[in-house]
């Protein structure tokens, strides 16, 4: 008698092969991190400074060079692609194939509803802000908060829809630790950074913990 297989598994499992080896989390990690250290340098004085003087040297259109943080954050994030592809080639998906990631992962209206949890965060603390029970520095951190909160449900549905508990688990505790933007007495810039650097953290632990996986998987079957 021949069984027969189980198809919606079968897409499951072709979906989770993405993300199983863990390098998707690093990129993301390099995103998220580069990106906050980017709007975090355009911000700070310091940097402010160095560009006025740059500009005065060489003239206005030296003006450009506040924006290399952000083509070096988007080079390192482009080039994790090729990084990605040649382990993947190479090592991790030498024996079993390669496949082709899908360009939506989750559901459309996963996507909807995240943007949904962005806009109204953003909406309340304008509200409150109209209410006179916010000053405008809690309202700039709302912003980050709920990004947070959109990318963590993100992750979260990301992980029930491919059976990949590490994503249920980073949506969770990524989307709550976010909230701790809302409190902290810092700049818009210094939010920032530490918003990226956080979920750079945590993305790039669960990356590094699946990609070790991967490797001694790959191992065994040498």
């Amino acid at each position: 008698m021949t069984v027969q297989p189980d198809v919606d598994k079968l897409i499951q499992h072709t979906r989770q092969y993405e993300f199983s080896d863990g390098l998707r989390d690093v990129q993301l990690a390099l995103l998220l991190g580069l990106g906050s250290v980017s709007v975090w340098l355009s911000l700070y004085p310091g940097w402010l400074t160095f560009v006025g003087t740059v500009v005065k040297t060489f003239g206005r259109w030296a003006v450009w060079i506040n924006m290399l943080p952000l083509v070096v954050a988007l080079g390192v994030v482009l080039g994790m692609l090729w990084v990605m592809d040649f382990v993947r080639r190479r090592w991790l998906w030498r024996e079993s194939g390669m496949v082709k990631s899908s360009r939506w992962v989750v559901p459309r209206g996963v996507n909807v509803l995240s943007a949904v949890v962005l806009i109204g965060g953003i909406a309340a603390g304008l509200g409150l802000r109209y209410l006179r029970w916010v000053d405008d520095a809690f309202v700039l951190r709302m912003l980050w908060a709920a990004t947070g909160w959109s990318f963590g449900y993100t992750l979260f549905s990301m992980g029930r829809h491919l059976g990949l508990p590490r994503y249920v688990w980073l949506g969770v505790g990524g989307g709550l630790a976010s909230t701790g933007m809302l409190i902290l007495p810092l700049a818009f810039g210094q939010v920032a950074l530490v918003f990226g650097l956080g979920w750079a953290a945590l993305l790039g632990t669960s990356g590094a913990i699946a990609l070790r996986r991967a490797i001694r998987s790959v191992q065994a079957r040498d």
